[in-house]
């Protein structure tokens, strides 16, 4: 289904420029995480996400043209490629990394936040570890994103800002989506948050928890966006079971 300049501007508050950019873009060849999609900006809030974090970014004050610049777009989408077919199990997370730090030779601005990056990553299950991660592990798997920031240069504040809106908005998305799929995971045993958090309605409860947490934390940069995940809530409540 089509995601339109207008949705992603009028719902949740991205800049018209930065979501015609995704939303017209061609889709990359060979690329997993697009694999049978007919538009960049899909269903879901993987794709979603892509321009809405750019958004963020860009309210921080990394300039647009360095933001779309084809170079940096396109190392974006071979970190989401990779990150799908680990997903998909087609690859190995440790082949994942090493992809990605192929990607980033001598690409890298910030070699300590890349270093520091790289430690978080390479834990056999990710915990908090300086900046990064959740004390839900499930809430951390979609991080390897954050290699992005190593192909920008960001003050130390900027850098900070970008983290800390990055698990605001993420874990957002992951709790949603893990929501829908609770009953399914459960049942194939896949990872699910929900399930981390306590299972049932006390899991659900504290998901809503991090939630209304999260729109909290994201009304500073962006009200509408955090407007939006606060008028989803009462949808989410028929989810409990």
């Amino acid at each position: 289904m089509f995601i339109s300049v207008e949705q992603l501007h009028n719902s949740v508050g991205v800049d018209e420029t930065i979501a015609r950019f995704f939303v017209d873009r061609k889709l990359p060849v060979n690329n997993a995480f697009w694999r049978n999609k007919l538009l960049y900006i899909a269903r879901g809030n993987g794709y979603v996400s892509i321009p809405v974090y750019y958004d963020i970014l860009f309210r921080l004050g990394i300039p647009r043209e360095l933001l779309l610049s084809e170079t940096h777009v396109q190392l974006m989408e071979q970190i989401m490629h990779y990150a799908i077919m680990v997903e998909f199990q087609e690859i190995s997370f440790d082949q994942q990394l090493n992809e990605i730090k192929s990607l980033l030779s001598n690409r890298v601005k910030d070699e300590k936040f890349y270093n520091d990056l790289l430690n978080y990553l390479n834990q056999p299950v990710l915990k908090p570890l300086k900046k990064f991660g959740m004390t839900i592990p499930a809430l951390n798997r979609a991080d390897v994103f954050l290699f992005i920031l190593c192909d920008i240069s960001l003050s130390k504040q900027q850098t900070d800002l970008a983290v800390k809106y990055w698990y605001a908005l993420h874990t957002s998305y992951l709790l949603m989506d893990d929501m829908y799929d609770y009953k399914t995971d459960k049942h194939d045993k896949e990872e699910n948050s929900i399930i981390e958090l306590g299972d049932g309605e006390p899991g659900f409860e504290k998901a809503f928890e991090i939630l209304k947490k999260n729109a909290t934390t994201l009304h500073a940069i962006n009200p509408t966006l955090a407007n939006y995940f606060e008028a989803s809530l009462e949808g989410l409540y028929n989810l409990i079971p």
